[in-house]
């Protein structure tokens, strides 16, 4: 029996043929794919419910004058004991809000006050402010993907992966930020935090806070935990803090939109990180057009109010996607931007 392939120009045949076959093969069988073990979630295609326009800044300058009732003599009571006084009504009670928004109650009026007084009353008394705007409900799962860029202009270096989880009352949310393409051959940086706590339909409320950070110099980690019984909040520097009520962590604060009246500007935040906690003022900035890669969104820009030789941060909220984030940048010291994310994708369910 001779032998195949004998000679150079058999061989060199051989192995075209060969690499051909493997071609087609790759070409034309079913792909395989890994099993995947995070959850698929559609993308967000739809816009969601916008806030009202009424929570704008130029809103509150549309109000129609109000037309103050002629004054008219004050009624004579004749005292009949024949003629029994009506029981006043009990004023209606307003929509409940959420338990985190922390509105006072207006006092009710006093049962004992005569009925004609209360109807004077009533007459003159000016017409009740609006009510704060309640939060949209928050998805039981999310991912958002953003694109990062740093120093002035605009470099990209980055990405950054949030995702959002709410089951049986608890909710767990991590950000990953690592640089990537050409960036990341000069400089390998990933950072990875999490936040975890109970959540209702529209709050979270952070138990535990840590933040990994991994660079050239090794790994770094920061953690803080909330301890909402006895209101102290621990660090890993072993530091504590008291805990004041609604205080948020560097991250939950992303997801829950601060509790704001309407037409308020400035608002004030405590806002914990693995270090230390801190009170942030945020300078508010209504209907404020922003620029991504899913079109122009109508956003609440959030400004934290530094002084000299302080970092700064700002927060964009989109009112078309229950005030999710898309926009995140960070100011160093000389109050110059030196990093930021914007959004490129959302990703949502709420089964």
């Amino acid at each position: 029996m001779t032998r195949f392939a004998t000679t150079p120009i058999q061989r060199i045949a051989l192995a075209i043929a060969i690499s051909v076959l493997l071609h087609i093969l790759v070409l034309w069988l079913p792909q395989i794919k890994l099993p995947e073990h995070e959850r698929v979630l559609p993308p967000l295609t739809a816009k969601l419910i916008p806030l009202p326009k009424m929570i704008g800044k130029t809103a509150a300058h549309k109000h129609k004058p109000k037309v103050r009732p002629a004054p008219q003599p004050e009624p004579v009571i004749q005292s009949s004991p024949e003629l029994p006084v009506a029981a006043s009504a009990p004023l209606a009670a307003s929509e409940p809000v959420a338990a985190s928004d922390s509105l006072a109650a207006s006092a009710p009026l006093a049962a004992s006050v005569p009925v004609v007084a209360e109807a004077i009353q009533a007459a003159s008394a000016p017409v009740a402010t609006e009510t704060e705007p309640q939060r949209p409900p928050l998805p039981k799962h999310a991912r958002l993907r953003f694109s990062v860029y740093v120093g002035q202009n605009n470099f990209k270096a980055g990405e950054s992966v949030h995702s959002l989880d709410i089951e049986d009352g608890h909710y767990t949310l991590k950000a990953d930020v690592h640089t990537t393409g050409l960036a990341s051959v000069f400089k390998s940086y990933r950072m990875e935090q999490t936040s975890t706590g109970t959540a209702t339909a529209q709050t979270l409320k952070p138990e535990t806070f840590t933040e990994e950070i991994t660079d050239s110099n090794g790994k770094k980690t920061t953690r803080a935990e909330f301890d909402w019984t006895n209101h102290v909040i621990y660090f890993s520097n072993d530091s504590q803090a008291t805990l004041p009520l609604q205080a948020q962590d560097i991250l939950s604060i992303l997801y829950q939109f601060p509790p704001m009246r309407q037409q308020e500007e400035i608002v004030s935040i405590d806002i914990g990180t693995g270090k230390k906690l801190e009170r942030f003022q945020f300078e508010i900035a209504f209907e404020e057009p922003l620029k991504t890669a899913m079109g122009t969104l109508q956003t609440i820009h959030f400004r934290k109010l530094h002084g000299p030789n302080e970092e700064g941060l700002e927060i964009w909220f989109a009112q078309e996607y229950r005030l999710l984030p898309v926009k995140m940048r960070h100011l160093d010291r000389d109050g110059k931007a030196d990093g930021e994310a914007v959004i490129t994708e959302i990703r949502v369910s709420d089964e």
